[in-house]
């Protein structure tokens, strides 16, 4: 019995146990956790003893040898076929993620009986196994292995986009399937805006470097930033920079079992506002980390979510000045019952 296998009955008895008869799973990455199978065109309906697999025909072999506990159904007309097999198994309480489902789809779950439940699986995703923990830290690593290459490369007349490119060659060519998200490479005033779109700008002597990026591992995602001086460091960046380091590290250091994300948050921006700089810390101190690059739990002002272990989330508090520079330092990490392990190293 694989994982995907595992989750299936795991997810099953979730079901059983909050008197659930079905969830239509629609979501790529829901799906690829399920059943280990990733394409659209693609429904699931799981029930409480079996998980119907709603498919193109094109699809079948594929499927069938990669998800074989799995009952398929090659669809015809997609939504009418899903609608009449809750029908024939006369199921009543039918949930779907309406997170992951475009408005006309959404509305013919809700026409078909379904009702809206957004939290079944992204709590079960939260948790890592030990199989996407490993994913989630080979990702990691060659993420931080690959800053460690480009960034003697990094020298003056050098465009921010060339920067990005080659970052993401070095990542493909040291094992990742491709890029998490789309590089950030900033210079000078361009890195005090959170999400820069990385541009033909070339770099300047006496300038900040700002990167944010990761790369997938696996279907896994890694995340960092770095941020640095190219040239003679001025006392302003350094004072900014040390205090978004002390932040980080205060924010890693609470970061533990029974934690709550909004402790971890107040952390690190109450050092960042007690220096005179909150103002400029303009977004949330993290966010979980797996197959997509932003997910719960999210560690904000606002999350009442507790850590657990398993989780992997990013810590990166920063400082935008606009017009002049901005600091961020992010790093992916393990939450573990009495520390977190730093897995962007």
């Amino acid at each position: 019995m694989n994982i995907h296998e595992i989750r299936t009955g795991e997810l099953q008895k979730k079901l059983k146990k909050q008197k659930i008869d079905g969830i239509l799973i629609t979501s790529v990455n829901d799906l690829f956790f399920v059943t280990g199978f990733h394409q659209d065109r693609t429904i699931l309906l799981l029930t409480g003893d079996k998980l119907y697999s709603f498919i193109p025909k094109m699809f079948y072999d594929d499927f069938k040898n990669t998800t074989p506990w799995a009952e398929i159904v090659i669809y015809e007309n997609l939504y009418d076929d899903i609608e009449n097999k809750i029908k024939e198994l006369k199921l009543k309480k039918i949930v779907f993620d309406p997170t992951t489902s475009f408005y006309d789809e959404a509305k013919k779950f809700v026409d078909m009986g379904a009702k809206p439940l957004s939290s079944f699986i992204k709590e079960f995703r939260m948790i890592k196994k030990l199989d996407e923990f490993e994913s989630i830290k080979r990702s990691c690593h060659i993420a931080a292995k690959a800053f460690g290459i480009i960034k003697p490369k990094i020298k003056e007349g050098v465009k921010e986009i060339e920067v990005a490119r080659e970052l993401e060659y070095i990542m493909q060519k040291l094992g990742a399937q491709t890029r998490s998200f789309e590089t950030i490479v900033g210079f000078g005033p361009n890195a005090a805006l959170p999400h820069h779109e990385t541009s033909e700008r070339k770099l300047k002597k006496n300038e900040v470097v700002l990167m944010d990026f990761g790369c997938v591992y696996k279907r896994y995602c890694s995340d960092m930033t770095r941020t640095f001086f190219y040239g003679k460091s001025t006392g302003e960046f350094l004072k900014v920079y040390s205090i978004v380091e002390k932040a980080q590290k205060e924010g890693i250091k609470i970061s533990k079992e029974g934690v709550l994300s909004k402790e971890v948050d107040r952390v690190a921006r109450d050092i960042i506002s007690e220096n005179g700089y909150g103002q400029y810390f303009t977004h949330g101190t993290g966010h979980g980390v797996g197959l997509e690059i932003h997910e719960e739990p999210y560690l904000n002002t606002r999350s009442s979510v507790k850590l657990q272990k398993g989780m992997s989330v990013t810590i990166e508090p920063g400082i935008y000045l606009y017009g002049k520079f901005g600091v961020r330092i992010e790093d992916t990490i393990y939450i573990e019952k009495n520390k977190a392990e730093i897995l962007t190293k």
